[in-house]
């Protein structure tokens, strides 16, 4: 007998696996539906069952008749697969961390040597969690374990394979007709959609091909940091509802903790805790949104890819991924503890290895996605889901929209002419021209002003002064930090230092606290 243990996901292809699997599936709802063919799936193809999925899913059966627990994990991680081996020899999963806590045999403890990778990406990137002895399966992988064997295997690689023979138009093409099918296929008749909405082509693109009845755009009173005024006049180009969902910053500052328990992990991304705040206003009057992730990491649309002649110079090159700010030489200065054998070059080096056989820019794309993608962005949408509530769907991370992307050669994603060239040549056929090829804001928050307001840094100068910063933090130095950052006289002089990293003292203070503030949550208050 196959019991389904635990499951998380959306399945994208239903209909076809029902029938494939002969799986009468007429009149159910979707979670039923998806848990029979789940098992069907396992009793015909076994460990490898993931192939055959096009859908996110973090899922873990036990089959009686072998006594063996399996758990899998779909391709782009967008799903989460979180595994413990206890002291006595059993082995623990669950699609949430918080959910081993209570299981016998666990202990929760801090991995310190995480905190110094968490300093530097801003997030935990890879297998490894903050709680020792936690671990996060990778995207296309899969564990079996049969109360004695535990064994690791792969269903899936990323591997590029760029086809020379299309021009611009036939990759245009390919989007906008697999744009087309994967919105039809995650959603269900009778179901109404909302969207997400930027000023970005991005989400405007699936505005324009979708049936989302409104445009949801996350506002602030600040408008020079706010892309409501572009994201209302998409909507209204295209007959759509529109409402700006203003984020304060006392909403910010009140949400924190809620969001850190939502994560389970840290996250010192701002744009994050913007899209929390704003989702859990929706959660209430909204039942399901569509959201743009997948179309910058697939089809290069980060601004840091201009500099890949320069970034895949010299001998020994290592991309660290588009939100590396901690170097070695910084974390050194702030932790107590570092540990030197556990570098993050050495961490961002072997994540990329796989992608150097390809040139620069695909190169940083396969690190990207083995590191950031996986780590921050499908992680972000999960936890952001689970927290409020709000039903999140996503067109782009649709594994034949991912195939496209496989595929296409770099000229068609980077050039002269600017990012993203092929998918915006696609939503220039449906979309205004001045919003296809709008230059990308990525997701504003104006916290910079926020931190710097003593109205809401209060609990910010409370946390690095506290035993929990005493004692993982030289105080003396993240006191200097803070200080600097707010405009006030550092207590410890490093001039150069400071002058040299003035836009970034906001981004390591923010780091710095959600660190501490996470570890109060789970280790001091929890």
């Amino acid at each position: 007998m196959i019991e389904l243990k635990a499951y998380s996901g959306l399945i994208r292809n239903h209909a076809e696996l029902a029938r494939e699997l002969e799986v009468d599936v007429v009149g159910l709802g979707r979670r039923e539906r998806e848990e029979r063919l789940i098992v069907a799936a396992y009793e015909k193809w076994g460990v490898k069952m993931g192939a055959h999925i096009n859908g996110q899913f973090g899922l873990a059966l036990y089959d009686s008749s072998t006594r063996t627990l399996f758990a899998t994990r779909d391709p782009l991680g967008a799903e989460l697969l979180f595994y413990y081996a206890t002291a006595d020899g059993r082995l623990l999963v669950s699609t949430q961390i918080t959910d081993l806590f209570d299981q016998p045999g666990f202990e929760r403890k801090l991995n310190r040597p995480m905190i110094q990778f968490y300093l530097a990406y801003n997030y935990v990137p890879g297998e490894e969690t903050l709680f020792d002895g936690v671990m996060k399966l990778e995207p296309g992988t899969f564990l079996t374990f049969d109360g004695e064997n535990f064994d690791l295997g792969r269903f899936w690689e990323l591997e590029f394979a760029p086809d020379e023979s299309k021009s611009l138009d036939d990759w245009a093409d390919e989007i906008e007709s697999t744009m087309e099918a994967s919105l039809r296929d995650i959603v269900d008749d009778g179901e109404v959609t909302a969207s997400f909405l930027s000023g970005g082509v991005d989400s405007s693109y699936i505005l324009a091909k979708s049936d989302a009845t409104c445009g949801y755009c996350v506002a602030y009173a600040n408008q020079q940091a706010s892309e409501e005024a572009d994201a209302r006049a998409t909507a209204e180009h295209f007959g759509r509802g529109f409402e700006g969902v203003e984020v304060t910053p006392a909403d910010f500052f009140a949400s924190v903790d809620d969001f850190l328990r939502a994560y389970e992990q840290p996250s010192a991304d701002p744009a994050g805790l913007a899209l929390y705040c704003a989702a859990r206003q929706m959660a209430g009057k909204v039942p399901l949104v569509f959201s743009g992730e997948g179309a910058d990491e697939f089809f290069a649309g980060y601004s840091v890819y201009g500099n890949a002649a320069r970034i895949g110079a010299g001998p020994d090159p290592v991309y660290f991924g588009s939100t590396y700010i901690m170097d070695e030489t910084e974390q050194r200065r702030f932790l107590k503890e570092y540990c030197p054998d556990r570098d993050t070059r050495e961490f961002a080096k072997e994540r990329g290895a796989g992608g150097r056989k390809y040139d620069t820019l695909t190169w940083m794309l396969y690190t990207e996605l083995r590191t950031y993608f996986e780590g921050s962005i499908m992680f972000n949408s999960t936890r952001i889901a689970r927290g409020t509530g709000l039903d999140i769907r996503m067109p782009y991370c649709d594994l034949r929209m991912f195939d496209i992307a496989l595929r296409m050669p770099s000229r068609f994603k980077y050039g002269s002419e600017g990012n993203k060239i092929a998918l915006r040549a696609a939503a220039a056929r449906t979309l205004p021209h001045e919003v296809a090829y709008r230059k990308k804001l990525g997701f504003p928050v104006p916290v910079r002003s926020w931190l710097a307001d003593p109205a809401f840094n209060a609990d910010i100068e409370r946390a690095f002064a506290s035993e929990t910063a005493a004692e993982f933090f030289d105080v003396d130095e993240i006191g200097a930090l803070f200080d600097a950052m707010v405009g006030r006289k550092p207590r410890k002089a490093h001039p150069i230092w400071f002058g040299r990293r003035k836009a970034n003292l906001w981004r390591y203070v923010w780091a710095i606290y959600t660190f501490i503030r996470w570890y109060e949550l789970f280790f001091v208050e929890g």
